[in-house]
């Protein structure tokens, strides 16, 4: 089943059709992730993404030869960090039914997105071009955007709290 030409008879352009074809990836991806996750976890991952963020901005700008460290460095702080922190940032979402679904499937989506700004930000432009469209490209990696992808997951947390609580 070729996606792309069933995008493009629906007459949307080839363009469009890597973006939306990139969006279903990411839903998908989001969607398992979640569910693998789970919601004890889902808290840990993003701080321990955060960490991994925070680790690799401090490292000398050239001890890396290729990109490839760069990014094995970053998942492998976030997994190993979630699998050795069993009980150190532990928070669930909290609630149930229909609501709750959603709330796990929006916090997992934003640590995808999270995760696939700063992996693109660590890729060489003309590498991560090969991968995604130059639109999503820049709704990933540009300041403004890559900034708004740290913050969200932070806002999306406050908010749920914010629910549950009340």
């Amino acid at each position: 089943m070729n996606l792309s030409l069933i995008f493009s008879q629906l007459g949307l352009s080839p363009k469009i059709t890597q973006d939306v074809m990139l969006l279903l990836v990411v839903a998908l991806v989001s969607f398992v992730f979640g569910m693998l996750v789970g919601r004890y976890k889902l808290i840990t991952v993003l701080v321990n993404i955060y960490v991994s963020v925070a680790l690799l901005s401090v490292f000398p700008k050239g001890i890396f030869p290729d990109y490839f460290y760069g990014l094995a460095l970053f998942f492998g702080v976030i997994i190993l960090f979630t699998m050795l922190g069993k009980k150190m940032f532990e928070m669930p979402l909290s609630g149930s039914g229909k609501g709750f679904l959603w709330r796990v499937f929006a916090m997992s989506f934003l640590e995808v997105m999270l995760m696939l700004s700063v992996a693109m930000s660590l890729m060489p432009k003309k590498i991560a071009l090969g991968y995604i469209s130059q639109d999503a490209y820049s709704y990933l990696v540009s300041e403004n955007f890559a900034f708004l992808w740290m913050l969200l997951p932070l806002l999306f947390m406050f908010m749920i709290h914010k629910k549950i609580l009340r």
